[in-house]
């Protein structure tokens, strides 16, 4: 096997750092958590659907065809009643599951707006460097002298440009 170039090898790395971290993050959530996880991936799947219609339609024909030893007679509110709660149970378990990805995706996106912003820094870096390797090789050029991308760039000032935008946005609305 030929061996991997570095950029593929320091992608690998980076994948296996971040599933690492999502299990770690998957390990750490209580056992009926994991549960309500694991019924909350099962009901979003065909395979739930079919099993549903399945039980509903068994109870249905057996309940119509022994009327005689009828469990729950024609309009089946045993069943309506089951199935009411057995929606309630499914939303509530699909609930936490979508909320605990929500807060896998909040750090996500922390850790991702920290990558970004150490790339901005080392990129500002660079082009500093850049601009003073041009300066001692006396090599010219207008747009390299004041260039914008070379300055440190604040956070702050950004957030609060952002705030002032998406508040006047609000009140054009």
């Amino acid at each position: 096997m030929l061996p991997r170039p570095a950029s593929t090898r320091a992608s690998v790395k980076n994948i296996d750092a971040i599933l690492s971290l999502e299990k770690r993050e998957e390990e750490k959530l209580a056992l009926h958590h994991r549960v309500f996880h694991a019924i909350g991936s099962f009901v979003g799947t065909v395979q739930f659907i079919v099993v549903q219609c399945v039980v509903v339609a068994c109870w249905i024909a057996v309940n119509a065809f022994f009327a005689d030893h009828a469990l729950d007679s024609f309009p089946f509110p045993l069943l309506a009643t089951i199935l009411a709660f057995e929606a309630v149970f499914l939303t509530s378990c699909v609930l936490i599951r979508q909320n605990a990805t929500d807060r896998i995706l909040e750090k996500r996106d922390h850790l991702e707006l920290q990558i970004n912003l150490l790339a901005e820094r080392e990129a500002t870096r660079s082009l500093r460097i850049l601009q003073k390797i041009a300066s001692r090789l006396d090599i010219d050029d207008e747009d390299c002298r004041h260039d914008e991308l070379a300055s440190e760039t604040s956070v702050d000032q950004i957030a609060r440009d952002l705030q002032e935008r998406e508040n006047a946005g609000a009140v054009e609305r």
